[in-house]
């Protein structure tokens, strides 16, 4: 077999055949082609990556490591160099520098939002240095994230048992209790976050919503006067997040947490400004729509120079509050499409085309639109309050804005006239979507409904999609589940058009319910979402709903037990 000249070789010939005889096993080979790539390409990454991977599988340790970290050095991303760097430090003994390249490559994974990744690398960091601090305090993190909070408390308990200094470390501890319920030690944690960084921007912003779990009016009650040698905890939630941006004013989770705080209780006009901020935090879970038109700043149709697209975000339930702002578009003359989720779509193209409001599906893609539709500006559908400057004396939508349509509507009152017969008829909702963050305050256990079901002269219906999200057939006896027949939002709609009643969470059916103009009772948790406000049981935003408030947290048998009573003092149909 004739032997291939390295030098007759060109460059991008030299790196191809190296390689083949990498791919293939022929070290050697491969070593004698990739020494002359690095050396007339010193500072090329992948030559020196390239290089110091196959010095490393013939057991040239050393150097490896030579190649491998200037690879590093000039690429600092590569998941490739830094996998093959902390494999050779390893194998050559040097476990406190192997340890710290595992634990970058770990953070590099969870910056990336590859959190399952993310685990097994600071887990090897750990492995063969149990005492490192920023894979032990990362990995926490990083079961936090991934919703394994007690997984979290005990790995960042025993890092901080035997490192009580690490601020950093308590920070995460009180993230990991909070996401577990424990809102009680959350707080402590993060005050001994504070205690050892008094700058600690983001523990105040933790600590302002662990205080909010505890409770929602945002006074906090403290009688224990602090140490002389820590700082004195900030008197409310909201002193809270203002301190976070005192020490770091373009911090976006606080001015987000700073947002809801304020249009939890009442402030809408400035809550909406820091609402804004939710589109620069990158905990909030969706990106701003990259398109080369412009975002809508308000002004009338002359100004917007074309149509106007409006743009569905978060959640259904947040889709069916804020359409109501859509009319008003139409009504100062601006050309609205208006892209929806697609299990919205058939019930607002029927609700809003009444208006002149265009609605199209939304696609896949971020960056494109139902059909290519030509738009001039756009603008997301929870920015438009702030457009308007709405306060609680202006909310628009205070008559029905969402509709059944009238031949699924007559279908439905045959269907539920005969399984009701002469009874009330009351729906139930009693749980949300399994992966809203907040689902496990909001939603509640079927058991809990028992007291509900005891009313007599009621025939209740089960109001919940089944989108996998739960098991099916889970509801008690006694309740008549719709799930396999409510396709969409506009199935569901038809069937509130002819309930009594609809008893609900804080769910999507609570606000279809309201923009229909349906009585509507909704149960809440201890610590509601800002919509709800506080210490009222009515909403500004539906005239027909009326709230049932715990008051203490988890306490789903009280609410319940209350508007039982409440269901009962109805009587029966007259």
């Amino acid at each position: 077999m004739t032997k291939t000249n390295p030098q007759a070789l060109s460059v991008e010939d030299a790196a191809t055949l190296a390689a083949i005889h990498h791919r293939e096993g022929r070290l050697a080979e491969a070593l004698a082609l990739y020494g002359p790539l690095q050396a007339a390409r010193p500072d090329d990454p992948d030559a020196n990556s390239l290089l110091g991977a196959v010095l490393a599988q013939l057991g040239r340790l050393e150097e490896a490591i030579v190649f491998l970290s200037q690879a590093d050095r000039l690429a600092p991303d590569s998941p490739e160099t830094l996998n093959n760097l902390a494999t050779a430090l390893e194998l050559a003994g040097r476990l406190p520098d192997a340890a710290e390249v595992w634990n970058r490559f770990g953070t590099q994974m969870y910056a990336a939002g590859r959190h399952d990744d993310a685990v097994p690398l600071f887990g090897k960091a750990l492995a063969i240095l149990p005492g490192h601090l920023g894979a032990g305090a990362n990995l926490g993190a990083t079961l936090q994230s991934l919703g394994r909070h007690r997984e979290a408390v005990e790995r960042l308990t025993a890092l901080l048992t035997a490192s009580p200094g690490e601020m950093e470390a308590h920070n995460n501890l009180g993230n990991a209790q909070m996401g577990g319920g424990a809102v009680e030690e959350s707080i402590a944690s993060y005050r001994r976050a504070i205690a050892l960084g008094p700058d600690y921007f983001e523990a105040y912003s933790n600590l302002g919503l662990a205080l909010a779990m505890r409770r929602p009016d945002g006074i906090v009650e403290d009688s224990a006067s602090p140490a002389p040698s820590r700082p004195a905890p900030p008197p409310s939630v909201r002193d809270c997040y203002e301190k976070a941006l005192i020490l770091r004013p373009n911090f976006p989770a606080a001015h987000w947490n700073l947002g809801l705080c304020l249009l939890l209780q009442g402030d809408l006009r400035q809550g909406w400004k820091e609402y804004e901020w939710r589109w620069r935090w990158d905990g909030f879970g969706e990106v701003h729509r990259p398109f080369t038109q412009p975002v809508w700043q308000g002004g009338p149709p002359s100004a917007t120079g074309g149509t106007l697209l409006v743009t569905a975000e978060q959640g259904f339930g947040d889709t069916i509050q804020f359409a109501r702002y859509l009319p008003l578009l139409a009504e100062q003359g601006h050309d609205v499409v208006f892209e929806a989720q697609a299990p919205l779509f058939t019930l607002l193209w029927h609700s809003l085309g009444r208006h002149g409001v265009r609605v199209a599906p939304r696609t896949e893609s971020p960056t494109r639109v139902h059909d290519d539709l030509p738009f001039a500006h756009h603008i997301p559908l929870m920015s438009l309050p702030e457009r308007f400057g709405s306060t609680l004396a202006d909310l628009p939508g205070q008559q029905p804005y969402l509709f059944a349509e009238p031949t699924r509507q007559a279908l439905w009152a045959d269907r539920l006239a005969a399984a009701a017969g002469p009874r009330r008829r009351v729906g139930l909702a009693w749980r949300g979507r399994p992966l809203h963050t907040r689902d496990r305050e909001r939603s509640m256990p079927a058991a809990a409904l028992a007291p509900l079901l005891e009313v007599p002269d009621i025939q209740f219906f089960s109001l919940h999609k089944n989108d996998g999200g739960h098991p099916p057939g889970e509801a008690p006896p006694g309740i008549v589940p719709l799930d396999g027949m409510l396709h969409d939002f506009s199935e569901t709609a038809a069937v509130l058009a002819n309930l009594d009643l609809v008893i609900a969470v804080d769910t999507a059916v609570a606000h279809l319910a309201g923009a229909m103009g349906r009585p509507v009772w909704v149960l809440l948790p201890f610590s509601p979402d800002w919509r709800w406000l506080l210490d009222r049981d009515d909403s500004p935003w539906y005239p027909g709903m009326t709230l049932f408030r715990q008051r203490r947290a988890g306490d789903w048998d009280g609410v319940v037990a209350e508007a039982a009573r409440r269901l009962s003092d109805l009587g029966s149909v007259p």
